[in-house]
């Protein structure tokens, strides 16, 4: 697969980079945003490389040196290779390893058990992996095949690195149900707050009564110091080029109340009294 190189890295930031991170992170990484972007990489989703660039500059903040960046319902790949990529792009720009996981039946998806999982939109089987030929593609992004309700419970035990960004592409409400578990574990399993994206919210017969949204709202009813929260009004925090993408209608984050370092200065908005630190530029 033909590729370009990742950004490189320069000692100190460009006036117009000085000027992006005067008051607000989120100015310098849609900064960041654009110029990976306009490299014009095919393999790069815009919300994908917004979500885990996020994660990485919370990441560097904290001192945290590896996370990891999870697609749940890999289907075609073509999700898992964006992930991977903008891991890469994101991890080398502020200097954190990012492990890249994508989740699959394998089989398509499972039946649809009843009008939560909407089978009017979904068919048993719909959705299958080439394992094959996604596997020959694929650079470091690791699959975890089987259904969801077991897998998730196994990748927990193996204490991986804090989890900061996922996608969740199951497409059914059961299915979503159980990847949220992935959200109940020990806090320190992930970032403070995690940047989400679920794709199936909008549009067609999705409703609050089925499919994802229905499994977010259980999710928070269910757990008192978890919580999954729309990114309100994030058209105005992204890109001005990206404003008006549905994909910014998808972005929500996932809150880990008891997280040990919840309350810890994130950068995101910025003290003059914290100093300016390093800095990280794009050529």
């Amino acid at each position: 697969m033909s590729r370009t190189s990742p950004p490189a890295l320069t000692a100190s930031p460009t006036s117009e980079e000085e000027a992006a991170q005067s008051s607000f992170d989120y100015a310098y990484v849609n900064l960041l945003h654009e110029r990976i972007m306009t490299r014009g990489d095919s393999a790069l989703r815009a919300n994908y490389l917004h979500g885990v660039l996020h994660a990485a500059r919370l990441a560097s903040v904290l001192g945290i040196p590896a996370i990891s960046a999870l697609e749940f319902g890999v289907a075609g790949g073509r999700g898992l290779l964006a992930l991977e990529r903008a891991s890469e792009y994101a991890g080398d720009a502020f200097g954190v390893s990012i492990d890249v996981y994508g989740f699959d039946s394998g089989r398509g998806l499972p039946k649809p058990t009843d009008f939560r999982d909407c089978p009017n939109l979904f068919l048993e089987g719909q959705f299958p992996l080439d394992e094959a030929r996604l596997a020959s593609r694929l650079e470091r992004a690791q699959l975890i095949l089987g259904l969801v309700d077991e897998t998730v419970s196994t990748f927990m035990e193996r204490e991986p690195a804090p989890v900061g960004f996922v996608s969740f592409d199951l497409d059914l409400y059961s299915s979503t149900v159980s990847a949220l578990r992935v959200f109940t574990g020990r806090a320190e399993f992930s970032l403070p707050r995690v940047q989400c994206y679920f794709d199936d919210i909008t549009g067609f017969t999705y409703a609050d009564h089925n499919g994802e949204r229905l499994a977010i709202s259980e999710f928070n009813a269910a757990n008192a110091l978890r919580k999954i929260s729309p990114i309100y009004a994030a058209e105005f925090y992204v890109p001005r080029s990206e404003s008006q993408e549905l994909w910014v209608r998808k972005l929500y984050m996932a809150h880990i109340l008891d997280h040990a370092r919840y309350n810890d200065y994130d950068g995101l908005v910025r003290r003059e009294a914290a100093g300016a630190g390093g800095a990280w530029s794009l050529t």
